[in-house]
C-alpha cells in the first residue's frame, strides 16, 4: 500500500512535465506553434457573414485560444476575435485586467489613419493661427458634450501653441435631433465671418439660442454624407498631420505629443 501511495504522489508530480511540455506532440506554450489561419481564410469566413466587411489584416490576439481581426466597414475600423477553431467570433472590448488596458481600443488607434489631403476643407471652421504650422483636424458635432470638452482643451492649447491651426469640421450625427441644421447654420454664417460661425459653435456647446439660417446646397447633409465617407462614426474624432486619427476627447498633453514640434 506505501508502494502505490509512492508511485501515486510520483505520477501527480510528473504530471505537469507531461501536460505542458515542449516535446513534439505537446503544447511548448505558442499556440501559433500548431494553430494556423491565413488571411484569406479569415476573408471567407467573414464573406459569409457580411460581405460589406473588409479584413485588413490577421494576427494573434493579446489573449490566448484567439486571433485578432482588423476589418473595415464603412469605412470605419472595427476589431473582432475569432477563436482558434474558427467556429466563434467574439465582438467587443478585450480588457488587459493586470494592467488596466483596453487592447481593443488601442488596437483601432493603431491602425486608424486618414490622409489629410483628402479632408475637403471648404466647409471647415477655422481656429487659431490661419497661417500656423501646426495643424490639427477636428470631427466634431455642435449637440455633442464631449466635443464641447474638447474645444475647451484645444481653446487653451491655441493660446499656448501660436503656431497651431485647427480646422473643425461639423458632422451632425442622428442622435442630435438639432445638430443638423445647427451645422448648416454654423457652416453658412462661416462662409462670410469665421469668428461669428466660431462664436455660435461655442454658444451651441454652451446649451444658448443659435440662430436658424439656411445656404444653397443643403451643407448640413453634405457635412453628413462627409462623415460617412471618411469613417467618422464618433465625435469628437482627432486626426493629425501624421494621418494618425484619435476618437474621444483627449487632453492637452496627448494631443501636443501627437502635433509635433
Amino acid at each position: 500500500m506505501r508502494v502505490l501511495f509512492l508511485m501515486l504522489i510520483l505520477l501527480i508530480c510528473a504530471a505537469p512535465a507531461f501536460a505542458f511540455g515542449t516535446g513534439a506532440e505537446g503544447c511548448s506554450g505558442d499556440c501559433t506553434a500548431c494553430h494556423k489561419v491565413t488571411l484569406n481564410e479569415v476573408r471567407e469566413i467573414f464573406k459569409n457573414i457580411d460581405p460589406g466587411v473588409v479584413v485588413e489584416d490577421v494576427s494573434p490576439a493579446p489573449a490566448r485560444s484567439l486571433y485578432q481581426v482588423t476589418l473595415k466597414k464603412d469605412g470605419q475600423v472595427h476589431v473582432a476575435y475569432l477563436d482558434f477553431s474558427k467556429n466563434y467570433l467574439l465582438a467587443g472590448q478585450l480588457f488587459d485586467i493586470r494592467n488596466k488596458r483596453d487592447l481593443t481600443r488601442e488596437r483601432m488607434e493603431e491602425t486608424a489613419t486618414i490622409n489629410p489631403s483628402e479632408i475637403p476643407l471648404e466647409n471647415a471652421l477655422i481656429a487659431g493661427n490661419p497661417k500656423g504650422s501646426k495643424v490639427l483636424y477636428i470631427f466634431s458635432d455642435p449637440e455633442c458634450p464631449y466635443c464641447s470638452t474638447l474645444h475647451d482643451t484645444v481653446r487653451e492649447l491655441i493660446r499656448e501653441e501660436p503656431e497651431l491651426k485647427v480646422y473643425i469640421m461639423l458632422i451632425p450625427l442622428d442622435i442630435h435631433p438639432d445638430a443638423l441644421w445647427k451645422t448648416e447654420s454654423i457652416v453658412c454664417a462661416s462662409r462670410s465671418d469665421q469668428k461669428a460661425a466660431l462664436a455660435m459653435l461655442e454658444r451651441s456647446y454652451e446649451k444658448k439660442e443659435v440662430p436658424r439660417s439656411e445656404c444653397a446646397g443643403g451643407v448640413g447633409v453634405e457635412m453628413k454624407k462627409l462623415g460617412v465617407k471618411l469613417g467618422i462614426g464618433v465625435t469628437p474624432t482627432l486626426a493629425f498631420a501624421s494621418g494618425k486619427m484619435l476618437a474621444g476627447a483627449r487632453g492637452k498633453d496627448e494631443i501636443r505629443k501627437l502635433l509635433g514640434n
